[in-house]
């Protein structure tokens, strides 16, 4: 068994790491031109370097084949997450150095979710929402596939598309992988505890200079991989260690839920909604005068009451269907004032 004295040196070493190489890269994307510059469709000010991910994911992956080679970590979950990530993550790289075509980029991601589901095996069970939760309506396996697939490239984008106010990405993992970690821990999965955990630490470095006002951005290499790890641990922990997806999609639901209804609601209107946009609930919230620190507290606030649905929702699971409920109901009492605030423009945007 792994001594918590191992664990808290470990931690401490991999965020000590994380906050003395942000610095190093920021230098890098500075002297390269690696910019985000400000503009009327954006939530900051002023020129900020992009792409600071590099430093965690890059972390997080050695660390992952560190343990693999030091027999901490099974060398199946190093063949499991780490080619579909790094093909993410090459992917949101390029992305930060270069614009690419966004078929492109689809094609890149659904080809990372396809090696991903390959390295776990045959997907034959009808293990979603396999508990008395409408499992009967996925009747083939390729319909399974499709689906999964489906979860994997919107996980991607749509924490790419979140990822937009000094922070809350960062804040957001430190809840959905922090806690999904207890879970996996408390379930019998340490290995993958370890990885959400390891992950938490090395986001948690990286926010030291994310945090309001940012001196960096994760850009599309950090916000790629982490919507790949997401989707990637919900689903392997569910094939693997019978943990219902559900209870990621509780801890998940301030970004999915804002995301797709967003995205649902411009497709609506009509608008371009492939274009860059300030129409996300958490940036209309910034618009209607909130700063940075303010959105991040009451973001904060909501992961908390979330992270409390879900633990409870583990512990009583003949409960989940009312936990789901129940989370659903606090976004949508969320997003609904947000809306009294600062309503959705239907306008078509120039």
């Amino acid at each position: 068994m792994i001594s918590k004295l191992f664990l808290l040196c470990g931690s401490l070493v991999l965020y000590l790491i994380a906050v003395g190489m942000v610095p190093l890269y920021r230098r890098y994307a500075m002297s390269r031109g690696i910019l985000d510059i400000a503009n009327h469709r954006s939530s900051h000010e002023g020129v900020t370097p992009r792409g600071g991910g590099l430093v965690f994911m890059v972390l997080w992956m050695i660390a992952l084949v560190i343990g693999a080679w030091s027999g901490l970590f099974a060398r199946p979950m190093l063949l499991t997450f780490l080619p579909g990530t790094i093909l993410v993550g090459v992917l949101g790289y390029w992305d930060d150095h270069h614009h690419m075509s966004p078929k492109i980029r689809l094609v890149g991601q659904t080809l990372a979710a396809l090696i991903f589901l390959t390295a776990l095996g045959k997907i034959d069970t009808l293990y979603l929402l396999h508990r008395g939760i409408a499992g009967h309506l996925i009747a083939h396996p390729w319909l399974l596939w499709s689906l999964l697939t489906l979860f994997i490239v919107w996980s991607i984008n749509l924490f790419n598309f979140m990822d937009g106010i000094d922070g809350l990405a960062s804040i957001e993992i430190l809840f959905v992988l922090g806690v999904g970690g207890f879970i996996f821990w408390i379930s019998g999965a340490p290995t993958l505890a370890l990885l959400s955990w390891t992950m938490v630490v090395l986001v948690a470095g990286f926010l030291v200079w994310n945090w309001p006002k940012a001196d960096i951005f994760m850009g599309d290499v950090g916000s790629y991989s982490l919507g790949f790890l997401i989707a990637a641990f919900a689903i392997v922990g569910d094939i693997w260690y019978d943990i219902p997806i559900a209870l990621w999609l509780i801890l998940y639901a301030l970004f999915w839920f804002d995301a797709t209804l967003t995205l649902l609601r411009r497709i609506y209107f009509k608008q371009h909604w492939a274009t860059a946009h300030r129409d996300h609930a958490y940036q209309r919230l910034h618009q209607a005068g909130y700063s940075h620190a303010q959105v991040l507290a009451i973001t904060t606030t909501l992961n908390i009451v979330l992270a409390g649905v879900a633990l409870s929702a583990h512990y009583y699971p003949s409960k989940l269907i009312w936990a789901l409920c129940l989370a659903g109901g606090v976004v949508s009492i969320w997003y609904l004032w947000v809306e009294r605030l600062a309503p959705q423009k239907v306008s078509v945007p120039g």
